[in-house]
């Protein structure tokens, strides 16, 4: 059987294209084509060096496991292990979906063009096996990535947040609600909602016990009123079109989600009222905040 190496070279750059593109994908890490192009280059080289020797070091799973990572390196420019770790698990799931794929497919459509060598399979492996294979694995790929997707963000919609200001900080639990839009009108800032009960530990009592009185206009002789450059927001909600809140803009927040989220950029909109009725969260984040787009 006659073997052509350039062909073997090109189905293996563009099977792992498309797997490490998936990957990328399936893993919401920022696509950089030039990037996931030189990584394929550099596994279909490995694929071809490990074809044509005898070395046995090239078919150990150590020298594989140390490609699959300097790949994920180039794709991605990761330095942190655990982030590498993570992606590198996807990048397997989504080859040994792929490998599954591809060789069901070529003993399907032909079967007399492969042969085992020396444990390995070998023969004449169709470009269109190679991209059929590639688009039905990311086809069921990226339908149970959805399904695990929306099972996180059920599982995850309740997290903590911890709101830092004038040398005070609370850390409170706050949930993720996609139905929170809310901006402020002059900065055009994004709106956290927090229950007033949890910000006692970082703004005083008189503005929170007068919230309503401030509302109206009625701003509070306390000689520290200014210093908090209070703002109005207004909101509209069920039952209320013409709603008014009490907002700060804090030093900064940390969100302890799936990765810390850091923001200095936003407003707490002081809500007067519950938010829960289990107290289960006692604020409201969009998903502007955690920079997730729908």
């Amino acid at each position: 059987m006659t073997i052509y190496l350039d062909i073997v070279f090109l189905e293996n750059i563009l099977l792992n294209y498309i797997i490490i593109l998936s990957t990328a994908i399936i893993s919401k890490e920022k696509i950089n084509f030039i990037r996931i192009v030189a990584s394929s280059i550099l596994g279909g080289v490995f694929s071809i060096v490990s074809y044509i020797t005898d070395i046995s070091i090239f078919s150990s799973i150590t020298i594989k496991i140390i490609i699959s990572i300097i790949m994920i390196r180039i794709a991605f420019s990761k330095n942190k292990i655990k982030k590498v770790i993570k992606i590198l698990v996807f990048f397997y799931l989504v080859s040994f979906t792929f490998g599954g794929i591809a060789f069901m497919l070529l003993f399907l459509l032909k079967p007399q063009n492969i042969v085992i060598q020396e444990n390995r399979f070998v023969g004449i492996y169709p470009l269109k096996v190679t991209v059929l294979a590639g688009g039905v694995g990311f086809l069921i790929i990226s339908v149970v990535a959805q399904i695990i997707k929306n099972k996180i963000i059920k599982n995850n919609m309740i997290c903590e947040l911890e709101i830092f200001y004038k040398g005070k900080n609370k850390k409170i639990k706050t949930m993720l609600d996609t139905g929170n839009l809310l901006k402020e009108p002059i900065s055009n800032a994004d709106v956290v909602i927090v229950e007033k009960e949890s910000l006692k530990e970082v703004i005083s009592n008189d503005i929170l016990e007068n919230i309503n009185t401030i509302v109206k206009g009625k701003w509070l002789e306390a000689e520290n009123i200014h210093s908090y450059k209070l703002k109005i927001i207004p909101f509209s909600s069920l039952g209320n079109d013409n709603g008014l809140l009490i907002g700060f803009k804090p030093d900064y927040i940390k969100i302890y989600s799936e990765d810390e989220i850091v923001r200095n950029d936003v407003i707490i909109g002081i809500y007067n009222g519950k938010l829960s009725r289990n107290n289960m969260y006692t604020s409201l984040i969009g998903l502007d905040i955690l920079n997730i787009k729908t």
